[in-house]
């Protein structure tokens, strides 16, 4: 399996590697659920003290970090596992990778859950969390064997840093108006 970021003179070339494009991917995602808790928390006023919005702004950092902890977490136990797995049976099978070898390959670490019918939403956000950065990952990785540059982790945080601040700015001015 090629490196993303190393050619084979040892030279560095732009680019990332699969665990950083993983987790920017993860983190952006994860940015989007904090924007999205943090209007929750800020347009569910339950009483006349106001205090609420107070505490959606103390929480949303350390939402973030935390959600940032379970990105690397999730990056290292079943994205990159996942991505080997699809390219190893994909090599094994075929002799070459291809992108629709990674949705099975990440559908296997949520298959003991489907046996316990209370855990069958919870397996799918997992699963539906999980996907892109693999497919993400794998991406890279293929970018990386054909010798083309990989995807910067800039432009993943940069697009994804706009959809946060689409969400807060959209869902800003629904909580403002539905509250007026």
């Amino acid at each position: 399996m090629a490196t993303a970021g190393v050619t084979d003179e040892g030279a560095v070339r732009k680019g990332a590697a699969p665990s950083a494009v993983a987790m920017a991917v993860l983190g952006v995602e994860g940015a989007l659920l904090c924007a999205v808790l943090f209007l929750l928390g800020l347009g569910a006023s339950s009483g006349p003290g106001g205090g609420e919005s107070a505490t959606a702004f103390a929480v949303a950092p350390l939402l973030l970090v935390l959600v940032l902890f379970a990105a690397t977490v999730l990056t290292v136990a079943y994205v990159l596992p996942a991505v080997a797995l699809a390219h190893w049976t994909a090599r094994q099978l075929t002799g070459r990778t291809a992108w629709w070898w990674v949705p099975p390959a990440c559908t296997l670490w949520v298959l003991p859950a489907l046996a316990v019918p209370s855990l069958h939403l919870p397996a799918l956000a997992v699963y539906a969390t999980a996907l892109p950065p693999a497919l993400a990952a794998h991406h890279t990785l293929a970018r990386a064997d054909m010798g083309r540059p990989v995807q910067p982790c800039a432009a993943i945080l940069t697009w994804g840093a706009l959809a946060v601040l689409c969400v807060v700015v959209v869902g800003g001015v629904v909580t403002v108006a539905g509250g007026g």
